[in-house]
């Protein structure tokens, strides 16, 4: 979802400058669609989570979130207590913080949505696209390397 929202980013970047606002208007609801999309999936992944350590409960008393007391592991799982601990830690915090800069990019490009609406941008001064553009891309490349680093390597 990600790289379909930065992909639909320069078109609305380009669209500020020189094309009809209907184009910049649909770029950007294409940009805001495709990250509320990650954050939905994201959602669902955290409940998952959140939700595991009462499946395992019975069997090695995992608790994987800070809130709900998963620094107690014993059991099966008790020689690798402190990598799953970091792990953890890493990845909620990691990917929260991702989650964070989401929510921040999408209220502002709503803002620069709403700029736009009112006619506030001309192909002279698009200054505010341009830059949340960039941001948007910034936070695109993060996920680019947590996602490797969190779902692809073992």
């Amino acid at each position: 979802m990600i790289p379909s929202s930065s992909a639909s980013m320069p078109s609305a970047s380009g669209s500020g400058s020189w094309v009809a606002r209907i184009c910049f208007a649909l770029s950007f609801a294409a940009t805001v669609g495709f990250g509320a999309v990650f954050l939905v999936v994201k959602y669902f992944e955290y409940s998952a989570k959140f939700h595991l350590h009462e499946a395992h409960h019975a069997a090695a008393m995992v608790r994987l979130f800070p809130m709900q007391g998963w620094f107690h592991v014993d059991g099966e799982l008790a020689p690798i207590a402190n990598q799953m601990r970091m792990f953890m830690v890493l990845y909620f915090a990691l990917t929260g913080m991702h989650a964070l800069h989401m929510i921040v990019g999408i209220v502002l490009l709503l803002v620069i949505m709403r700029m736009a609406q009112k006619g506030q941008f001309t192909p002279k001064w698009y200054t505010p696209v341009e830059m949340f553009g960039l941001y948007w891309h910034f936070v695109d490349i993060i996920w680019i390397f947590l996602f490797p680093l969190f779902y692809l390597i073992t």
